[in-house]
Protein backbone atom coordinates (compact mmCIF):
# COMPACT_ATOMS: atom_id res chain seq x y z
CA UNK A 1 0.00 0.00 0.00
CA UNK A 2 1.35 3.17 -1.12
CA UNK A 3 2.19 6.17 1.39
CA UNK A 4 0.17 8.71 1.73
CA UNK A 5 2.66 11.34 2.58
CA UNK A 6 4.35 10.59 -0.27
CA UNK A 7 1.65 10.93 -2.32
CA UNK A 8 0.82 13.99 -1.18
CA UNK A 9 4.67 14.92 -1.98
CA UNK A 10 4.91 13.65 -5.02
CA UNK A 11 1.35 16.00 -5.92
CA UNK A 12 2.75 18.59 -4.45
CA UNK A 13 5.98 18.48 -6.65
CA UNK A 14 3.86 17.96 -9.86
CA UNK A 15 1.52 21.43 -8.71
CA UNK A 16 5.33 23.38 -8.52
CA UNK A 17 6.72 22.28 -11.25
CA UNK A 18 3.25 22.67 -13.39
CA UNK A 19 3.45 26.04 -11.68
CA UNK A 20 6.82 27.00 -12.67
CA UNK A 21 6.39 25.70 -16.28
CA UNK A 22 3.19 27.71 -15.96
CA UNK A 23 4.88 30.94 -15.06
CA UNK A 24 7.58 30.73 -17.85
CA UNK A 25 4.78 30.20 -20.57
CA UNK A 26 3.19 33.08 -19.31
CA UNK A 27 6.33 35.44 -19.33
CA UNK A 28 6.96 34.09 -23.08
CA UNK A 29 3.49 35.33 -24.07
CA UNK A 30 3.08 38.74 -22.67
CA UNK A 31 6.50 39.54 -23.97
CA UNK A 32 5.84 38.37 -27.43
CA UNK A 33 2.61 39.94 -27.43
CA UNK A 34 3.91 43.61 -26.60
CA UNK A 35 6.98 43.05 -28.67
CA UNK A 36 4.75 41.93 -31.24
CA UNK A 37 2.06 44.77 -30.71
CA UNK A 38 4.86 47.09 -30.30
CA UNK A 39 6.24 46.15 -33.98
CA UNK A 40 2.85 46.13 -35.43
CA UNK A 41 1.95 49.22 -34.13
CA UNK A 42 4.84 50.92 -35.66
CA UNK A 43 4.08 49.19 -39.56
CA UNK A 44 0.84 49.99 -39.06
CA UNK A 45 0.89 53.83 -37.99
CA UNK A 46 3.53 54.32 -40.57
CA UNK A 47 1.62 52.38 -43.77
CA UNK A 48 -1.93 52.42 -42.51
CA UNK A 49 -2.38 56.25 -41.01
CA UNK A 50 0.73 58.15 -42.61
CA UNK A 51 1.89 60.67 -40.28
CA UNK A 52 0.17 63.93 -41.76
CA UNK A 53 -3.40 62.63 -40.78
CA UNK A 54 -2.12 61.88 -37.11
CA UNK A 55 -4.46 63.38 -34.22
CA UNK A 56 -3.95 62.94 -30.71
CA UNK A 57 -1.46 61.01 -30.89
CA UNK A 58 -0.29 60.90 -26.84
CA UNK A 59 -2.58 57.92 -26.73
CA UNK A 60 -0.28 56.42 -29.62
CA UNK A 61 3.05 57.41 -27.48
CA UNK A 62 1.21 55.92 -24.31
CA UNK A 63 0.86 52.73 -25.93
CA UNK A 64 4.28 52.23 -27.15
CA UNK A 65 5.51 53.34 -23.73
CA UNK A 66 2.92 50.51 -21.71
CA UNK A 67 4.13 47.91 -24.41
CA UNK A 68 7.78 48.94 -23.66
CA UNK A 69 7.29 48.72 -20.09
CA UNK A 70 5.33 46.28 -20.24
CA UNK A 71 8.42 44.07 -21.99
CA UNK A 72 10.87 45.49 -19.86
CA UNK A 73 8.87 44.09 -16.88
CA UNK A 74 8.97 40.48 -17.71
CA UNK A 75 12.37 40.74 -18.90
CA UNK A 76 13.24 41.95 -15.39
CA UNK A 77 10.46 38.61 -13.78
CA UNK A 78 13.02 36.44 -15.78
CA UNK A 79 16.04 37.95 -13.94
CA UNK A 80 13.86 38.04 -10.42
CA UNK A 81 12.72 34.33 -10.75
CA UNK A 82 16.01 33.11 -11.63
CA UNK A 83 17.81 35.22 -8.31
CA UNK A 84 14.78 33.94 -6.54
CA UNK A 85 15.40 30.31 -7.16
CA UNK A 86 18.98 30.83 -6.18
CA UNK A 87 18.28 32.55 -2.70
CA UNK A 88 15.80 29.37 -1.81
CA UNK A 89 18.44 26.95 -2.32
CA UNK A 90 21.24 28.82 -0.27
CA UNK A 91 17.76 29.47 1.90
CA UNK A 92 16.97 25.45 2.23
CA UNK A 93 20.92 24.82 2.33
CA UNK A 94 21.58 27.18 5.56
CA UNK A 95 18.42 26.34 7.34
CA UNK A 96 18.09 22.57 6.19
CA UNK A 97 14.18 23.50 5.55
CA UNK A 98 12.00 24.96 3.62
CA UNK A 99 11.75 28.79 4.56
CA UNK A 100 8.33 30.34 5.15
CA UNK A 101 8.64 32.21 1.74
CA UNK A 102 11.47 30.49 -0.56
CA UNK A 103 13.51 33.34 -2.59
CA UNK A 104 12.36 35.93 0.11
CA UNK A 105 11.55 39.75 -1.45
CA UNK A 106 13.00 38.46 -4.79
CA UNK A 107 9.96 35.70 -5.44
CA UNK A 108 7.44 38.85 -4.34
CA UNK A 109 9.11 41.03 -6.57
CA UNK A 110 8.61 38.36 -9.54
CA UNK A 111 4.93 38.42 -8.88
CA UNK A 112 4.96 42.21 -9.03
CA UNK A 113 6.41 42.37 -12.15
CA UNK A 114 4.44 39.16 -13.89
CA UNK A 115 1.31 41.12 -12.88
CA UNK A 116 2.35 44.64 -14.12
CA UNK A 117 3.73 43.18 -17.40
CA UNK A 118 0.58 42.29 -18.27
CA UNK A 119 -1.35 44.88 -16.51
CA UNK A 120 1.19 47.29 -18.96
CA UNK A 121 -0.10 45.39 -22.32
CA UNK A 122 -3.47 45.49 -21.69
CA UNK A 123 -3.28 48.95 -20.73
CA UNK A 124 -1.34 49.40 -24.34
CA UNK A 125 -4.18 47.50 -26.30
CA UNK A 126 -6.78 50.18 -24.56
CA UNK A 127 -4.58 52.81 -25.83
CA UNK A 128 -4.18 51.91 -28.89
CA UNK A 129 -7.72 51.33 -29.29
CA UNK A 130 -8.59 54.50 -28.38
CA UNK A 131 -5.92 56.01 -30.60
CA UNK A 132 -7.41 54.21 -33.63
CA UNK A 133 -10.71 54.82 -33.13
CA UNK A 134 -9.76 58.94 -33.45
CA UNK A 135 -7.32 58.07 -36.20
CA UNK A 136 -9.70 55.51 -38.01
CA UNK A 137 -12.84 57.35 -37.56
CA UNK A 138 -13.95 54.34 -35.67
CA UNK A 139 -15.93 56.34 -33.18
Amino acid sequence: MSDPNAIITEYRNLLVRTEQASESEFDKGVLALSGGALGLSFAFTKDIIGTAHIIHSIYLLLAWTAWTASSISVLMSFFTSQRACRTAIRQLDAAGKVPPRPGGWLDYGTEVLNIAGLVLFVVGLIMMVIFLSHNLNLK
